[in-house]
């Protein structure tokens, strides 16, 4: 019963995240300069920074999930309903600020809950997978609909997959325990864990180089001719693709050791950037996903079971939220920003290639070896 209501839930919430994947879309609709769309998609990730890290240690310290998950989602979904009457730069700055300070905390929340819930945390991928399912259903579907009805629907889409998500979070048997001691200043202690940090160097080096590509790879695709539907199919490949490379999340961790796994995750990324870096056939960048499919799904389930191993049980909400705010907000936010700048100076292309440089550097960092118990695991 607890599987399928986790299923179903990261089902559903993924669901939602496919029908916004079209956003970068809407600002150029709306008029907005490349420069403009790259400032917004930079200042989700700085809101990511203040508000994952205190979303993560308000859940420990409450140690109550779904009261959290309650709050953001609702905040989330009533947010993304004033985007449709929003035009102008500064009123969509103010929105996004809003909009990712609730939003940007329910994935890693409901991740560090998930694994809370199951026995074995190699099963992770076996439930994040219908994530994976519910994105490639909404970018495939949602792509369709918004070339028909107009890109404004896919926030009515969006805040309706969120409450639907919502109502299944709220059953999820959460086991409450005794109020746990929780110390501030022992959770930012997690950064004094040399394991952790060379990690998470290595996760923002590596979404420097996602982010980057997130924030214009729809437009690049635009640019070359590609419809709001072909760029759908695009996402709905990886997407796809990722759910039987989540299913064999299990496999693969037992096998190999975290390093290993998130060493393959960084070349196959640089793969993937430089087929971007030197191809113009839409076929050729629209099949590219495949590599980042797998590289996304094997990452994405090793760092999650990798920083719930080497966190205290008390702090794994702030563990994972922490993750969260180094890679995806500190990564997102220079990537962002770094992308916008170069783009006025050297081709989309010249980005890729340095792309692949970055990736394969954050090697390094999982290969120094710190002292600390459980690294090779």
């Amino acid at each position: 019963m607890r599987q399928m209501l986790l299923k179903t839930f990261y089902f559903l919430f993924s669901l939602s995240v496919g029908a916004f994947q079209f956003l970068n879309l809407y600002y150029i609709d709306v008029g907005l300069t490349v420069s403009q769309v790259g400032v917004l998609f930079a200042v989700g990730p700085l809101v990511m920074i203040i508000a994952q890290p205190l979303w993560g240690m308000l859940t420990d310290y409450w140690n109550a999930p779904r009261m959290t998950l309650l709050v953001m989602t609702l905040g989330t979904a009533a947010t993304a309903l004033f985007f449709p009457f929003s035009y102008e730069f500064t009123s969509l700055l103010l929105l996004n600020v809003i909009y990712f300070f609730f939003q940007s905390s329910v994935q890693p929340i409901a991740d560090g809950t998930a694994l809370a819930m199951l026995k074995d945390r190699k099963d992770f991928g076996k439930i994040r997978l219908w994530g994976s399912f519910g994105y490639a259903v909404g970018v495939l579907i949602v792509g369709e609909v918004l070339d028909v009805l107009g890109l404004h629907v896919m926030f009515i889409l969006h805040s309706c997959f969120l409450v639907m998500a919502l109502i299944f979070a709220l059953k999820l048997p959460v086991k409450m325990a005794a109020k746990r001691r929780f110390r501030v200043r022992e959770a930012v202690g997690l950064f004094k864990n040399p394991a952790f940090v060379l990690f998470l160097l290595f996760s923002f080096l590596v979404h420097l180089t996602v982010h980057s590509n997130n924030a214009y790879y729809g437009i690049h695709l635009e640019n070359l001719g590609a419809s709001v539907s072909l760029i759908g199919v695009a996402l709905m490949i990886k997407s796809i693709l990722e759910v039987p490379f989540f299913a064999m999340s299990g496999i693969l961790m037992r096998r190999f050791s975290y390093r290993i796994l998130l060493s393959s995750v960084a070349v196959i990324y640089a793969c993937r950037w430089l087929v971007l870096g030197y191809s113009h056939a839409l076929q050729v960048l629209v099949w590219s996903q495949i590599f980042l499919s797998l590289s996304f799904s094997i990452q994405y389930f090793a760092s999650a079971a990798y920083v719930d191993d080497i966190t205290p049980p008390r702090y794994r909400a702030t563990g994972q939220t922490f993750y969260w705010a180094v890679s995806f907000g500190l990564g997102g936010l220079v990537g962002n920003s770094l992308a916008g700048w170069l783009l006025k100076v050297v081709d989309i292309h010249v980005m890729y290639q340095i792309s692949t440089i970055v990736s394969l550097v954050a090697i390094l960092f999982l290969w120094i070896r710190p002292k600390q118990i459980g690294y090779d695991r």
